[in-house]
């Protein structure tokens, strides 16, 4: 470093010397002369600086070599052990701010910064005063140019016609005005490209060094912040497939016995939900109830869909056992029950008429929300109809919490909702009565043979409208359309869809 600025130092020295020697007048000297003055502002400010910074970024890369050599457990110990790092005052002082954001941020627990935040070609432009250094090319060939028109202006100004001799004289002067004129302009030129040269290629070296230090760096020291954040996101997602795994071999695990998952699996499921549910991984999907006798569609049923950001869709049998032991499944309720209301909002302005959506409530919901004015204030905001929406309350709401499901069905009858009991599992007894519109009766349900058959003879004796969901098979359809049932749902009619899947859907005739 020290060789390259008594290298340039001494190279600009000696040619502005020889300019200056070479001034046809004292003009052009004296113009030369503040040219020199602007080269040497610029090695001092510019040059000489950038020249330092490449000193010490080279020293950088040994102090990283020489981390290695010290005996710690810790790398960022290793680190201040080797202070200075750069041997450099501006450097160091930027480095010793880059540490002090590392120890904070570690406190936190948040990604450590890049060292590029600090060190860049942005800050150590301002250090080298790059923006002002970069005007001296410009303002050396400006000097050429007034030197040019100043010794026009003086050959012109001595022209005289007054007699052969004066006017001889005049000529002589011109010339010699002319001359200088010239000179100081090949001299503006000449200099503007040696020191724009000079100060390109001194900045670039920089940089070269600068990336090779920032790459070493980040090999041996710190990694960058987004290869923190994707070691991050391999480590949180190793966590959710091994959480996954677990709960797929035990997705018929009940309310009952969910506690009895590793409590640690549960809480990574959670963080893994709620980050979901803050990044729109959680929509909605759409299971259309159909007419069977002409299978078509008089209505939908809505369920929560989560598209994993890694793992694609994640079926609900995996998740839910954890959201409703912890009881969020009231959040996510909610969640779907507004999106359901904004959607059909959506498809009214849009001038499609769309069948009613059934918004399910579990026993969690009535027991953590005011379900019915939860619903009402969601419809009355997209100004809704009770008529675009129907409400399905579980049976196991009936069972647990009789008196909330109660309630909550009476406040929707009279405000104009249609009320279904959902995931009926046939026994009449235990649902206890009910004012609802329907009873949806869940075929998965465990039933012996002749079950089907005594079921929907029970609910024409109670004069009961009693529907069906799970339908399967062609075998299934059959046996329900013979017992009566006239309303269904199930992958043998169609499957859970998309909204955007729904939507093509409302195209076809078969749509009411």
């Amino acid at each position: 470093m020290r060789r390259g600025i008594i290298f340039l130092s001494a190279f600009f020295a000696v040619v502005c010397v020889v300019l200056i020697v070479m001034s046809p007048d004292y003009l052009s000297m004296m113009i030369i002369g503040i040219m020199t003055a602007a080269i040497f502002f610029g090695l001092v400010f510019g040059v000489i600086p950038n020249l330092k910074f490449c000193q010490g970024f080279r020293d950088g890369q040994k102090s990283i070599d020489r981390t290695f050599e010290i005996n710690a457990d810790y790398v960022w110990t290793a680190v201040e052990n080797v202070l200075p790092f750069f041997k450099q005052k501006q450097l160091d002082e930027m480095f010793s701010g880059y540490l002090r954001n590392v120890r904070d941020q570690k406190e936190k627990g948040v990604v450590i910064s890049d060292i590029e935040d600090t060190m860049n070609e942005e800050s150590l432009a301002i250090h080298s005063w790059r923006g002002v250094v970069l005007q001296i090319a410009g303002i050396l060939t400006a000097l050429g140019l007034l030197g040019t028109f100043l010794g026009l202006v003086t050959g012109i100004s001595t022209v005289e016609f007054s007699s052969a001799e004066a006017t001889m004289e005049s000529i002589e002067n011109l010339l010699h005005g002319i001359s200088t004129a010239f000179y100081t302009s090949i001299v503006g030129v000449i200099l503007s490209i040696l020191f724009n040269i000079a100060y390109r290629l001194v900045w670039n070296i920089m940089l070269r060094e600068m990336n090779l230090f920032i790459e070493q760096f980040h090999t041996y020291i710190q990694p960058s912040a987004e290869e923190q954040i994707r070691a991050k996101q391999y480590l949180n997602t190793e966590k959710m497939i091994e959480a996954l795994d677990v709960l797929r071999t035990n997705s018929n695990m009940t309310l009952s016995n969910a506690s009895a998952a590793d409590p640690a699996q549960e809480q990574r499921m959670m963080i893994d939900i709620l980050s979901g549910l803050r990044h729109g991984e959680f929509s909605f999907m759409l299971e259309p109830i159909c007419s069977l006798a002409d299978r078509r569609v008089i209505k939908a049923n809505s369920e929560i869909r989560w598209n994993h950001s890694v793992l694609g869709v994640v079926q609900p049998s995996v998740y839910m056992p954890i959201v409703e032991a912890d009881g969020f499944i009231a959040k996510l309720d909610q969640f779907l029950w507004e999106q359901i209301c904004i959607a059909q909002r959506e498809w009214i302005d849009a001038g499609v008429h769309p069948v009613p959506i059934v918004l399910n409530i579990r026993k969690t919901d009535l027991l953590a929300l005011d379900v019915f004015d939860c619903i009402k204030e969601l419809a009355e905001d997209q100004e809704l109809e009770p008529r675009y929406l129907e409400v399905a309350i579980d049976e196991s709401a009936y069972l647990i919490c009789h008196d909330e499901a109660k309630k909550a069905e009476k406040l929707f009858l009279q405000n104009g909702f249609k009320v279904t009991v959902a995931n009926f599992t046939g026994n009449f007894v235990k649902l206890g009565d009910t004012a609802a519109d329907e009873i949806c009766l869940d075929l998965s349900a465990s039933m012996e043979d002749g079950d089907l058959e005594s079921i929907f003879a029970q609910a024409a004796n109670a004069h009961l409208n009693l529907t069906c969901e799970g339908i399967s098979s062609a075998k299934e359809l059959a046996d329900i359309k013979r017992y009566g049932c006239l309303v269904g749902r199930g992958s043998h009619l169609y499957s859970g869809m998309t909204r955007s899947e729904y939507e093509n859907l409302m195209q076809y005739p078969s749509f009411s």
